[in-house]
């Protein structure tokens, strides 16, 4: 899967073996010390451990961006697990369902920014979701205190769930259109 943004460079994305995840741990990592505040335990275990969480476990996938040759982004797909606290009940609820996953660690390093990664992450990621993972709804959260974040995500095909403003995590809760991501995809290459 490729992508070109704006700015040099070609953008890949793959899905990530057990050989991808020393880079992929180092851009998780990076993104969350720089934008994210620095490791929480509770919220970042994932990180420590991406094969468990998404290489080796069922209905799971990580995603690895590559501009250049070096990668510079992640994206990864998990069963939907929201708990109530934080989450309101009704929020996890609504997604208690194996027919929905979680779009969780679309994160890009700073310099590698607005030249399509993101994207293209969310793109494969999502399309990944609706046909080997087996799901029928694409959830995601985003911190809208990182700068960039909820603009992003209000520029694709996602729909507004919840926004749980003033909490202490600026969290907006979406759902992916899919279909309509791809058709976009599909769309540009067509062009």
């Amino acid at each position: 899967m490729s992508a070109t943004g704006s700015g040099t460079g070609s953008v890949t994305v793959s899905v990530a073996g057990d050989g991808d995840i020393a880079e992929a741990r180092r851009v998780m990592r990076r993104v969350v010390a720089e934008d994210l505040g620095g490791h929480r335990p509770r919220w970042h275990s994932d990180v420590d451990d991406p094969a468990a969480a998404y290489v080796r476990a069922e209905r799971s996938a990580l995603f690895v961006a590559r501009l250049d040759g070096v990668a510079v982004g992640t994206a990864a797909v998990w069963p939907c697990r929201l708990q109530s606290p934080p989450n309101p009940a009704w929020l996890a609820d609504r997604y208690a369902d194996p027919s929905v996953c979680e779009l969780r660690r679309v994160w890009v390093v700073a310099e590698a920014r607005r030249r399509g990664a993101a994207r293209a992450l969310v793109r494969a990621a999502a399309g990944w979701a609706v046909t080997e993972g087996g799901y029928r709804t694409v959830y995601l959260h985003t911190d809208a205190g990182v700068p960039g974040a909820e603009p992003f995500w209000r520029s694709l095909p996602a729909r507004e769930v919840h926004d749980a403003r003033p909490d202490p995590w600026n969290c907006v809760h979406f759902e992916l259109d899919v279909a309509a991501l791809l058709a976009g995809q599909l769309a540009g290459a067509a062009r």
